[in-house]
């Protein structure tokens, strides 16, 4: 085109005023012109010139249209020009702002899919034009809906575009869009970027501008938005969160919370635009993001947002020094407040926590002046943020100590804060405290340690201040266990009335695991307690005494100088007593005089201001300094002693008499004094009970074996049966280990003793009286009696005490016989007190001390464990034989009856009782360790046997042998005879009885059960103590014992379960590296007992292999084994034991937590193997199951497996895809499924329900995992996944599990699109055979899915699918709507597809519009608005196809397609008219002629409408013949028969339709049939007579009924006589009787078929005509005529018959004015006329009605009348 053709074009624009025309000129002409210029550019001037005259013709013409789709399809070349670019920007922004909204809505994805290779200028054009239709625009929830909707968002470089653009537009301030003003101050941008905005987005509103906010978060926050990098979509969230409007910001709010998982805050790119956003881009040294080039700070909204994500970020921390400008601009900005303030500090607390330790180096002297320098400007209301800043602190010194070290006076200060703030700050002031602990030990050692001391010690003496607890945490972090300063504090610490210090420092000084010398703890503690007195407000004082420190603290002191002695025990020495005997051994050791300090600080505590506590350790101390030091004890005095010997602490006065014993052996002078005043004592009745029992104690440590007077002693035993019991029976205690009474007293007094000792055992009951009285029978047989009679008699007495059952009195009475045995030479028979003196011992008589043991053992052996005894009596002999192992001296003798011993400990480990099974086992741990070699062999022998065997020795059953234990009793009902089965004839009777007697096999086999547990339990109760001496011959088996122990710990049987766990601590020191190396033993041994026949075996297994494969991912033998271990595990989730099930639950969520982490995309290869060996486990044994709970662990391992493997999942992809989709069917209720089928009421509802359970299918997370493996289809694979859904399609039964199918498809589709090309054939004849599923919601999915493969099918694909449909809608039966839904889905998403077989297409369309069924019509105009053509067009173009389909559907079997053919027809006739084509026409006619023979069906009728339809179609004329080219197929004189032959069919409907048709016909067409029209019409016209074949003889006279015009085909007779009447040839002859016959039917016509009858009148009146018709005759039917239609002027009620009325008279009066001559006219009947005219005149409100009137009456005045 050249210049002129520039110019011609510019004229037209210039001569065209019209809109309309204009935008057809510029859809012609715009695009072109734009073009030129890249054609010639010395055009580009005229262009200019013409796009100028364009834009000025566009102002304030808003209804003008621009070529849009020409547009956008001009700025997607790339070859065009950047003025061509940019001037096709610009128009086409024009032209989507003129768009409908509507329109623009649907465009919105097309304008984004332009923006890709556009400069920044373009790009913000064509966004900005997009705001005011994003302000109305919504987006969808599900990701199908989303991608149909704006599919280019996923792709990246677009969705990169428009994130920017979002970020600017949410950043954006609601008044820039009002006032220009403020684009330079924009927070978060600057003016070049606001005017970027809006220059291109002209009369945005902030409404408009709100909703255009929601619009872009909705976009970029939808799971369809593919960004590169997700962690910034949540970074427009989190500012979107900030925004002023709730909307906007509460829409940002949800967002952020769901895509809080996916985001990454270490994102380098995120950070820096993060920085940017809230210092402004001028602030970063190098920007990583475009936004961040000359945009300015945010708003404080926005920063107050910003802060606390980085304090998210650990790369935030670390970015020096933007992360210090951020805190300072926080803490101190000019519109910083409390809550950025408090940001700020968490955002340190960040940095102090997670940064570097250079970059906290570098920063940490600021950051600690600006916490301080913010503290002191903190007002006190701001209690949070303090606190935080005391925290930050403390954080900050973990990590800066230097900074905090050399600044003493900063700690003293917040130690003074403790004391001086509030409450609620005091727990976070403490924490920063607790923090520094650990910066200031690098001050121990140096001259700030003696400072930091006398800090800690002036708060440590302030127990009731907050400080104390801080003090206390200084000074047991900062120094060791046995730094006595420290130790001191804690000491002090234990006076406060704080329960959470004193439980720590008792804490402290428990956990202590280092002590201090005992002597330098002394000298300190007794420096510090001097130094303490002179400060009397430091001690404890009532009235004038003093204690150093109060009672309770005194007590921890004394408590604690005693952990410092027995420091050094050795671990070896464990008994209460060896210890005490060590401890004075120590204190023997000792040098200097540090024993006499500690007397003194002993003596000091025993004031009478203490507390009984506090004396009673005190005089414990004392009396292991006296036994040490024998010199020292001047201070035991008469009157000293008699103080505490009437303590009301018994154990006061115990230890009181101990010590004066002591002192009174040691110094024989004063025993007799003692001894006098304790006699005089007891004699005195006055005195009180303590006093009487402080004697009576006494008197067990005065008796000496050269003592002459016994009245001490025959005191003591008269108080025997009194209250002082507990004295006596203490005092003959210590009397029997001093002395022979049986030799002191003599044999009788003896014996009397012995009786009364043995009948108040027998007559007490009360457990500790009988401990007293035990414990004294045992002391006073120690000296060898066991050759009399008391010795036998007490051995009885006390023997029979077993019967009582009383655990602590079992061992006193062991401890009695192991005195007995033992002799006045055993160490349990010397006094602690008395241990160390040499001249006691000589004291002693040399005794022979063989005997007792055997006769005690004998007796044990013989009459009570082979003898019949209760049960409850066990228990006392365990404790017997292991008192006589443990305590008796007698070795020889034991090892004399040691097998005895053995056997009689066996039987006791299989007793029920867990207290005699343990006890039975700490004796034979004593045996063995006193045993021979020899007989240690046995013992390692049986161990092994328990250990590694299972079956229980064959047990031979007697009459007599008992069966069941009392707890296994079976109780028979009373019908069969009660009792219980203990023996083996009760068995067999059982099995008898219930005429099963092989029974009794399986109730021995459940007996022999029994015994294995006991037997296990026994005897791991047995060697659990026995490994630690004989771990080193166990060594050898281990391998064969640690897979079963290891199995054992998780036995469900807790005894069993204890013992193999106190076994397993004695093997195993370190379990960890056991298992792992016998890891593939243990596997081993599970997988053989996972299958045990025993269910106590199969659990204990299940649980073991939850425990063994925990922490153990890179473990390859674990690994190796995780496929048979599912297989296992399957098998128990279904066992017939719950508790079976249970347990292999619980080892399947652990098989299915190591399953998803081993399969972890981080494990590389080893996930790859870890896949490949496990998938076919999960797949075949898993999803296959029928056990629900094994489907649902399955399952969500599955799934759980697809979000973490990733790429991993590739290779089986189609293997997991298909077995997905058929487990879905277990994953809806089947309560949905019934509730389907039990709704009633219409099909509607049923489609509701459907529909709510197609949605909820797809809410299912299978279809989110299937959705990602479908993401990892490479086009490989394709070819294994496509025959597999395939396959399912047939295969799949159920809604969810085909919905999930279709949806699958769908998927697959979209990801692979043209790589799919090649099996769209296979997957598309597959989804036929779903689509005619009988639910809507399958047919609608599956219909989608079909459209979704017509846009990759290839073009014989796509005309097999059309023929097709064609076939389905023309053969199948109620398939009409199923295929209307397909083709309206294929035009709704490949409508480009569906016109390339517009052939096949077009002609089911319009057929598919003359449906009845009103839905299927809905689809079917869908479509047609869809394609968006011209009826007419579309008709004359696809005229033959669609007549040809026609034709073979008026072939079709099926009526209603008959009769939907025939409207096509109709329609297409009535439509194309003259330009009908010839063959096409005859074609039509022929098939609807012979349609028309037969008998009547539904429907006939629209045959006959086609048949007239199409014959006249082609004529021009009002009244032709027929076209020539039907002359061969029908004349008029057949075609004239053949209508009359169906206008006298029996059915009146259809003949009276035939009739309208007939009519209708021959209105176009001319035939010579009136006469036999007239004859058809007559007879429903007039009233026929009864013919005599129908007559009946009557019953009764009946009324004649009257006969009336009222029926259909009654009105249809009237039409066709009027319009038939044109054809007639002789109406001169038939006009009277015509007229006649119809003004007769006035009369007994219905007024609703008057208004038939005048239109008919009136043709036949139009016609009358003096060439035909004398004036004379039309004189005649014109008055016949008028004086009938009078009667329709008088109907006032019906406005129509009125008028037709008025008209028809009208008619009549303008014929009578055309004739010459009236005077044959009858005036009476016209003075009827004019009567009646009046009438109506006067009444008629019609004025139209009343003027037609007025003329008719003035006509007949004035001519006629």
């Amino acid at each position: 085109m050249d210049s002129e053709g520039i110019e011609r074009i510019f004229l037209r624009f210039v001569s065209n005023d019209d809109d309309e025309k204009l935008s057809l000129l510029l859809k012609k002409y715009l695009v072109p012109a734009i073009l030129l210029s890249l054609e010639n550019k010395n055009l580009i001037p005229k262009v200019n010139e013409l796009l100028v005259h364009i834009n000025k013709r566009l102002t304030n013409r808003p209804e003008v249209q621009l070529p849009f789709y020409d547009l956008i399809s001009l700025i997607k070349r790339d070859d065009i020009s950047s003025f061509t670019m940019n001037m096709g920007v610009l128009y086409t922004n024009k032209s989507y702002t003129r768009l409908a909204l509507t329109e623009r809505h649907a465009n919105v994805d097309l304008m984004l899919s332009c923006l890709p290779n556009k400069t920044e200028f373009q790009k913000n054009a064509l966004l900005g034009s997009l705001l005011e239709a994003l302000s109305t625009f919504s987006i969808p929830n599900y990701l199908e809906q989303q991608r149909s909707l704006i599919p280019s968002i996923e792709t990246e470089t677009i969705a990169e575009i428009l994130f920017n653009f979002a970020l600017k537009v949410i950043l954006l301030p609601y008044t820039a869009v009002e006032d220009r003003s403020t684009w330079a101050d924009a927070p978060g941008l600057n003016e070049k970027m606001v005017k970027d905005i809006l220059q291109h987005a002209s009369g945005l509103t902030p409404v408009q501008l709100e909703g255009s906010k929601k619009a872009l978060v909705s976009i970029v926050g939808c799971e369809l938005f593919n960004s590169s990098n997700p962690s910034l979509v949540n970074v427009l969230m989190v500012i979107a969160h900030a925004d002023t409007r709730s909307s906007v910001g509460d829409m940002g709010e949800g967002l952020m919370k769901k895509l809080r998982n996916t985001v990454n805050w270490e994102c380098e790119e995120t950070i820096v635009l993060l920085y940017g956003l809230y210092l402004g881009a001028d602030k970063l040294p190098s920007p990583k993001h475009h936004l961040t080039h000359g945009g300015s700070a945010a708003s404080l909204r926005v920063r107050m947002k910003i802060l606390p994500v980085l304090g998210l970020s650990n790369l935030a921390a670390n970015m020096f020094p933007l992360n210090l400008q951020v805190v300072f601009a926080g803490l101190f900005g000019a519109d910083s407040n409390r809550q950025l303030n408090l940001s700020a500090i968490l955002f340190i607390h960040k940095i102090c926590d997670d940064a570097r330790g250079d970059v906290v180096t570098t920063i940490g002297a600021m950051l600690k002046q600006g916490l301080l320098k913010i503290l002191q400007s903190a007002s006190a209301q701001d209690l949070r943020l303090c606190g935080k800043i005391y925290v930050a602190l403390g954080k900050l010194s973990v990590r800066c100590p230097e900074l905090f070290t050399t600044d003493m006076n900063l700690l003293s200060l917040l130690f003074t804060m403790m004391e001086q703030e509030n409450k609620e700050l005091i727990a976070d002031l403490r924490e920063g405290l607790f923090l520094m602990v650990s910066a200031f030990k690098r001050i121990i050692g140096t001259e700030s340690e003696a400072t930091l001391e006398a800090l800690l010690l002036k708060y440590i003496n302030k127990p009731q201040s907050g400080a104390c607890a801080v003090a206390l945490r200084f000074s047991n972090t900062l120094h060791s266990d046995a730094h006595l300063p420290s130790r001191y504090l804690c000491l002090l610490c234990l006076g406060s009335s704080n329960t959470e210090v004193v439980d720590e420092a008792k804490e402290s000084l428990k956990q202590s695991k280092e002590q201090p010398a005992f002597k330098d703890a002394v000298e300190y503690i007794m420096r510090k307690t001097k130094e303490r007195e002179k400060t009397r407000e430091l001690c404890y004082v009532i009235g004038t005494r003093m204690l150093p420190y109060m009672p309770d603290v005194y007590c921890e002191v004394l408590n604690y100088l005693t952990k410092c002695l027995e420091a050094d025990i050795p671990e070896t020495v464990v008994a209460d007593d060896d210890r005490y005997l060590y401890v004075t051994k120590l204190l023997a050791k000792q040098e200097g005089s540090v024993v006499v300090d500690y007397q003194e600080f002993l003596l000091s505590a025993l004031v009478p201001i203490g507390s009984s506590q506090l004396h009673l350790q005190a005089m414990s101390g004392l009396l292991q300094t006296c036994i040490t030091s024998p010199k020292n004890t001047n201070f035991v005095t008469y009157e000293w002693g008699k103080t505490f010997l009437c303590s009301t602490n018994v154990l006061l006065r115990l230890t009181t008499a101990s010590l004066i014993g002591l002192v009174c052996q040691l110094n024989p002078d004063t025993l007799q004094t003692w001894n006098q005043k304790m006699i005089s004592l007891l004699n005195n009745k006055q005195a009180s009970y303590e006093e009487k029992d402080g004697a009576i104690l006494l008197a067990g440590y005065l008796c000496r074996s050269d003592m002459q007077d016994i009245t001490l002693i025959q005191r003591v035993i008269s108080h025997l049966d009194t209250d002082f019991m507990n004295g006596a029976c203490t005092a003959l205690y210590n009397m029997g280990l001093t002395v022979s009474l049986f030799h002191l007293l003599g044999e009788e007094p003896f014996s009397q003793l012995n009786h009364i000792l043995v009948r108040l055992i027998e007559k007490n009951k009360e457990q500790k009286a009988l401990i007293w009285l035990v414990s004294a029978l045992g002391a006073v047989h120690v000296w060898r009696l066991e050759n009399t009679q008391p010795f036998q008699t007490a051995l009885h007495c006390l023997l029979e005490t077993s019967k009582l059952g009383l655990l602590e009195l079992n061992f006193n009475v062991g401890k009695a016989l192991a005195m007995m045995s033992s002799g006045p030479f055993s160490k349990i028979t010397t006094p602690l007190v008395f241990s160390n003196i040499q001249s006691w011992k000589c004291t002693k008589r040399e005794q022979d001390n063989s005997g007792a043991t055997g006769i005690i053992l004998q007796k044990i052996i013989r009459e009570y464990i082979l003898s019949d005894i209760r049960d409850v009596q066990y228990q006392g002999v365990a404790v017997w034989l292991l008192s006589l192992l443990k305590f008796s001296s007698d070795i020889t003798e034991l090892q004399k009856y040691q097998a005895d011993i053995q056997n009689g400990l066996s039987v006791l480990l299989s007793n029920k009782d867990t207290a005699t099974q343990e006890i039975a086992s700490e004796a034979l741990a004593v045996v063995y360790e006193r045993a021979n070699p020899e007989h240690k062999t046995g013992l390692i022998d049986m161990l092994k046997y328990s250990l590694l065997n299972e079956k229980v020795p064959h047990k031979h059953v007697q009459e007599d042998t008992k069966i069941f234990s009392e707890e296994d009793l079976i109780k028979l009902p009373k019908s069969m005879g009660g009792g219980s089965l203990t023996t083996y004839k009760e068995l067999c009777s059982l099995a008898s009885d219930m005429n099963q007697p092989e029974l009794v096999y399986q109730f021995m086999h459940l007996s022999n059960h029994s015994n294995i547990w006991n037997e296990k339990v026994g005897a791991g109760l047995g060697v659990s103590l026995l490994v630690k001496s004989a771990g080193k011959e166990i060594e050898p088996f281990l391998e064969k014992i640690i897979p079963k122990l290891y199995r054992y710990q998780y036995d469900p049987n807790p005894r069993v379960q204890q013992s193999m766990s106190s076994i397993w601590s004695s093997l195993v020191p370190k379990p960890a590296e056991t298992v792992d190396k016998h890891i593939a033993e243990i596997i081993t041994e599970l997988k053989r007992n996972l299958h045990h026949k025993l269910w106590r075996t199969r659990e204990s297994c299940c649980c073991a292999v939850g425990d063994l494969i925990r922490n153990r991912t890179h473990n390859k033998a674990v690994l190796e084994a995780i496929p048979e271990f599912w297989e296992l595990i399957f098998k128990l989730m279904d066992d017939i034991k719950e508790s079976v099930r249970v347990s292999a639950g619980k080892a399947a969520d652990y098989l299915s937590r190591y399953t998803i982490t081993v399969c972890d995309t981080d494990h590389g290869s080893d996930g790859t193997n870890a896949i490949a060996n496990i998938l076919p486990v999960l797949l075949h044994q898993g999803l296959s199951s029928s056990v629900p709970e094994v489907q649902t662990t399955t399952i969500l391992t599955l799934i759980k497996m697809s979000e973490k493997s990733g790429n991993l999942l590739n290779p089986h992809v189609h293997i997991l895809i298909p077995a997905f989709i058929e487990a879905s069917s277990t994953l809806e209720p089947q309560l949905f499924s019934q509730v389907t089928t039990m709704v009633s009421g219409s099909n509607e509802d049923k489609t509701k329900v459907e529909e709510a359970r197609a949605q909820l299918a797809l809410t299912s997370p299978i279809v989110s995992v299937i959705d990602k493996c479908l993401r990892h289809v490479t086009e490989d694979q394709l070819n294994l996944v496509v025959p597999k859904l395939a396959s399912l399609s047939k295969s799949s039964v159920g809604l969810t599990p085909r919905i999930i199918l279709l949806h699958s498809v769908s998927l697959l589709i979209v990801n692979s699109r043209d790589s799919l090309s090649p099996h769209v054939g296979k997957l598309m004849g597959s989804m036929f055979g779903v689509v005619t599923d009988r639910s809507p919601a399958i047919q609608s999915k599956c219909a989608t899915v079909i459209a979704l493969l017509m846009r990759y099918a290839k073009p014989s694909t796509v005309d097999n699918v059309m023929k097709k449909l064609v076939s389905w809608y023309t053969e199948k039966e109620d398939s009409g709507f199923l295929v209307s839904l397909i083709v309206n889905k294929i035009s709704n998403t490949a409508l480009d597809v569906l016109k390339t077989v517009n052939e096949a297409a077009i002609p089911l369309i319009v057929i598919g519009r003359h449906s009845e069924n009103e839905e299927e019509k809905e689809q079917w105009n869908a479509v047609w608005v869809e394609l968006g053509v011209s009826e007419l067009t579309t008709f004359k173009m696809y005229l033959v196809e669609i007549s040809s389909l026609c034709h073979h559907s008026l072939e079709s079997s099926s009526w209603n397609l008959r009769k939907q053919s025939a409207k096509t027809l109709e329609s297409l006739a009535r439509s194309v008219k003259q330009e009908y084509a010839p063959e096409a026409h005859s074609r039509t006619i022929e098939k609807l002629l012979k349609l028309t023979e037969g008998r009547y069906w539904t429907g006939k009728e629209f045959i006959v409408s086609a048949l007239v339809s199409t014959l006249i179609a082609p004529l021009t004329s009002t009244v032709s013949k027929l076209p020539d080219h039907l002359r061969p197929l029908v004349t008029e004189f057949q075609l004239r028969d053949i209508l009359i032959r169906e206008c006298r069919r029996s059915k009146a409907e259809y003949a009276a339709h035939a009739m309208v048709c007939t009519g209708e016909l021959l209105s176009s067409i001319k035939l010579d049939c009136w006469l036999e029209i007239w004859d058809l019409c007559q007879l429903h016209l007039t009233e026929q007579p009864e013919s005599d074949e129908n007559k009946e003889e009557p019953v009764e006279p009946k009324a004649k009924k009257t006969f009336t015009i009222d029926s259909k085909i009654q009105e249809s007779a009237i039409l066709l006589v009027g319009s038939a009447w044109h054809v007639c040839a002789d109406r001169a002859n038939h006009v009277g009787p015509t007229v006649s016959l119809l003004s007769q039917l006035v009369r007994v016509t219905t007024w609703r078929m008057q208004p038939t009858l005048f239109c008919t009148l009136h043709k036949i009146v139009t016609t009358l005509d003096s060439d035909w018709l004398d004036s004379a005759s039309q004189i005649t039917v014109l008055q016949s005529v008028a004086s009938e239609a009078v009667r329709g002027v008088d109907d006032l009620k019906h406005g129509s018959v009125r008028g037709l009325a008025l008209n028809l008279l009208k008619l009549i009066t303008t014929k009578l004015a055309a004739l010459d001559d009236l005077s044959s006219v009858d005036k009476d009947i016209f003075s009827t006329v004019l009567m009646h005219l009046r009438d109506q005149i006067s009444t008629d409100s019609n004025q139209n009605y009343k003027s037609v009137g007025v003329e008719i009456a003035s006509f007949i005045e004035k001519k006629i009348l």
